[in-house]
Order: C-alpha cells, then sequence, then structure tokens
C-alpha cells in the first residue's frame, strides 16, 4: 500500500461528524443513568389506565353478617323437677324473644329468672317457677250412728289433682260401722265430704230379715239408737206392727231392730212376711218445695193422739201451715214417717197433713 491510499483509510476511519458534537449532548454512562420508574402492573398484566384529577374513587361497602344467639327455657315446680322438657329458642340478636308461656295442670307460674323482651347477645338462659295451685279442702267428718258429730270436722288440704287419703280416729278403727266411697281420692275445686260412722257398742248391722214386720206382743220401749242410754218417751202398744229396715246384735247376743224412726230390742214379738193389718204399700213422699231434704222414709199404720188441744198441721214439712183448735187427746191415724236433713222428724196422717213427732204420743 502506498502512502496516499494509508492516509484516506485513516481519514475514514475518523470521520468529521464525530468531532463536532457538542459536549451538551454528552451521554452518561449507562451506571450512572436515573432509574425509570412505571407504573406497576397487575397480575393479569393489563394496563392501567390514569387517573384523571376530575374523577373520585368509589368507596365500597361490604355486607353486614347477622349474628344469632340461643335462649334455653327451663320449667320447673317448686322442688326444681322439671314440668317438661327444655326448650331451646334461636334468634337473630336484637329481635324479640316470644317466650312460650306454658300452663301445666294443678300449677301457676310463681316467679321467672332472667327474662329477655329480646335475643340477647350471648346465649343465655331463663327459668321459669312453678308451685302447686291449692285446692278445695276435704272436711273429714267423724260421726255416731245418729249423724252426731264425735269431735269437730277435720280438714285436709293439698294442691289440686294431688291424692289425699282420710283416716279414722286414733283407736276407733274396730268401731267403724261405715265410711263413705271417697275415703282416698284426689284433691279438686270444690269441697269434699268424707264420714266416718262409729259404732262404740261394737255391734253387728245388718239387713232387715226376711220376715220384715215385726208384731210386739206386749207393750214396748222405743230408743234413739240401739243402746239402753238413748230411752225416748214414746213406747209403742201392744199388737202394733212395724216394718223393720236393719237390725243389730250386741257382743251379749242382744238384738235390736231398726223402725226407721227409733230402735226397739222386744222380748215377746212375732215376725210376718206381710203385714198383717194393712197392705205393704210404700207410700211416696212427696218432693218438698222448701230447703231440707228427706233421710229416711218409714211407712206405717199405727194409731196415735194428739198432746195439745192447739195444734199446726202442715201441708208439707215446712210449708203452709194452719193452726186448728181439737179436742185435747183427739186420735189420728199416722200414715208414715219422714226424718229430714235437719233431723226434724215429721209424722204424715191418713188426711194427708203433716205435723212434728212431738206433738203425738204413739199408743
Amino acid at each position: 500500500m502506498n502512502l496516499i491510499n494509508l492516509l484516506q483509510s485513516l481519514l475514514k476511519w475518523r470521520p468529521k461528524k464525530i468531532a463536532s458534537q457538542s459536549s451538551s449532548h454528552v451521554h452518561k454512562p449507562v451506571a450512572e443513568q436515573e432509574p425509570i420508574h412505571q407504573a406497576p402492573q397487575s397480575s393479569q398484566n393489563q394496563p392501567v389506565a390514569p387517573a384523571s384529577q376530575d374523577e373520585t374513587t368509589p368507596l365500597v361497602i361490604m355486607p353486614t353478617q347477622s349474628r344469632f344467639s340461643t335462649v334455653t327455657i327451663h320449667y320447673i315446680d317448686h322442688h326444681r323437677v322439671p314440668l317438661r322438657p327444655t326448650m331451646t329458642l334461636t334468634g337473630e340478636v336484637g329481635t324479640v324473644l316470644d317466650l312460650p308461656w306454658l300452663k301445666f295442670a294443678g300449677y301457676y307460674l310463681a316467679a321467672i329468672t332472667n327474662l329477655k323482651q329480646h335475643f340477647p347477645e350471648e346465649n343465655t338462659t331463663i327459668w321459669l317457677f312453678y308451685k302447686p295451685q291449692l285446692a278445695a279442702p276435704v272436711m273429714v267428718l267423724h260421726q255416731n250412728l245418729e249423724g252426731g258429730l264425735l269431735i269437730k270436722p277435720q280438714f285436709l288440704s293439698g294442691a289440686l289433682n294431688e291424692r289425699y287419703q282420710a283416716n279414722p280416729l286414733e283407736g276407733g278403727a274396730n268401731f267403724v260401722h261405715h265410711i263413705s266411697a271417697n275415703q282416698t281420692g284426689r284433691f279438686t275445686t270444690k269441697t269434699q265430704f268424707v264420714h266416718f260412722k262409729y259404732d262404740p257398742l261394737n255391734l253387728k248391722h245388718s239387713d232387715a230379715p226376711k220376715q220384715r214386720f215385726i208384731e210386739l206382743l206386749e207393750s214396748t220401749n222405743t230408743y234413739q239408737q240401739p243402746s239402753e242410754e238413748a230411752l225416748t218417751a214414746s213406747r209403742l202398744p201392744k199388737h202394733a206392727v212395724w216394718k223393720i229396715y236393719s237390725r243389730a246384735i250386741t257382743p251379749s247376743g242382744k238384738q235390736w231392730f231398726n223402725l226407721g224412726s227409733f230402735w226397739i230390742s222386744p222380748t215377746r214379738y212375732q215376725l210376718h212376711a206381710t203385714n198383717p193389718k194393712g197392705s205393704d204399700e210404700t207410700y211416696q213422699v212427696p218432693k218438698f218445695t222448701y230447703r231440707y231434704a228427706v233421710v229416711k222414709t218409714t211407712s206405717l199404720n199405727l194409731s196415735a193422739s194428739l198432746n195439745n188441744s192447739t195444734v199446726t198441721f202442715w201441708q208439707a214439712p215446712y210449708d203452709h201451715p194452719t193452726t186448728y183448735q181439737v179436742m185435747p187427746k183427739t186420735r189420728v191415724v199416722i200414715k208414715q214417717v219422714v226424718i229430714l236433713d235437719n233431723q226434724s222428724r215429721w209424722c204424715q196422717l191418713k188426711t194427708g197433713q203433716w205435723l212434728m213427732e212431738g206433738l203425738l204420743t204413739l199408743n
């Protein structure tokens, strides 16, 4: 290569344009350049639009989740014994709690513990206490055979529908003649009566004999009860015929006959199957309009005399009285005798009129 070619090649390697560059455009080294800030990209590499100064970012409201609580209810009696299985209610906190007010036969709601009107924030328990409802009492009457009280009435009390049992007097069980059917039972809303009737003589009672009529073969005393101590002022005449309603025998073997209004223990008598002096007609006692009820009726055909010259006759016991002046010892015929529940004794005459037994003398 000649000298001219060498110079030309050197001139081509250093062009003039490079030498004329301004210092204001000098590039910094790559290591000294400032970092380039780029907008972050989403995970899905979607482009992010620049926010406008006229637009506001919307507020996102998340839905509130409902909260619930439970209420456990216990229904128990005064001994804390459950009256039914426990009840559990569930509801949204703050909503109305509709408490079931349950009723139980024989009990009333006496107290409530931890009562709530709304479902609370936390689970809770409510206690309902019930007490027994008192029932009407049971009156126990201890009486003799005539219905008289041996002691003051006893009263049994308890809760409604609770069971009761009435007992005879202490030491008197061997002398009980009759006990009403309701000796045991349950307390109710109505007062009940239990009757114990005692026979202090320890008699053996029985029904009337098959020959139900007795003819007295001698004048015979009468008694209010089968006891020698209960003698009355009346005396039955010889050959009087009476109907027997029951009889009793003492431990010594003495026999007593119940004639309805009184008792007799004759030594001389004769029994008949029918009434030898009349028919065995059963007279019907009228249904009295007054407040007293008939306890016992005795039909008979017996002569008697009036004790007074002034006598009050009645259309029925205690009904429409009429007073008459009569001859002393006026004779009348008794058709039947009734005993009322106030223990008064009335005689109906064959004329249909009524008068109290105390105004007559049987003979």
